[in-house]
């Protein structure tokens, strides 16, 4: 796949998820930075301005939620995307966590093909 400008951020605790993720979006092109934890991926962030955010919502120190929200008060134009666990979705939560700031969410474990997918849509979106 031929390279792109696309800079996609991965925030994850758990590496092998941050260098699976890496794998299948720098395999389409993607540009892909990781972060651990979100005291990380706020820096991350603020210094190279990524287009879209896959963000795990359980993290020690700043949580996904919390990165979330910060990320909204200065960049509100970043397309984030939820990240996280299926029983974190089937909670009271899921719909007002969606309302808090995240463009959207996918469901750990998660398909090549439906990352991608949620990725591009995002990336159209913000287009337009």
């Amino acid at each position: 796949m031929a390279a792109n400008n696309h800079l996609i951020l991965v925030v994850d605790d758990e590496p092998n998820m941050c260098n699976i993720l890496r794998r299948i979006l720098e395999k389409e092109g993607y540009q892909v930075l990781t972060a651990s934890d979100g005291e990380t991926a706020l820096r991350i962030i603020k210094a190279r301005e990524p287009e879209v955010i896959l963000l795990d919502l359980m993290m020690p120190g700043i949580d996904g939620r919390e990165v979330c929200w910060r990320v909204r008060e200065f960049s509100p134009a970043t397309r984030i995307i939820y990240f996280t666990a299926k029983t974190e979705l089937t909670s009271p939560l899921k719909a007002k966590e969606l309302h808090d700031g995240a463009d959207a969410f996918i469901a750990k474990p998660a398909s090549s093909k439906r990352i991608i997918s949620m990725v591009d849509n995002m990336l159209n979106n913000r287009r337009q």
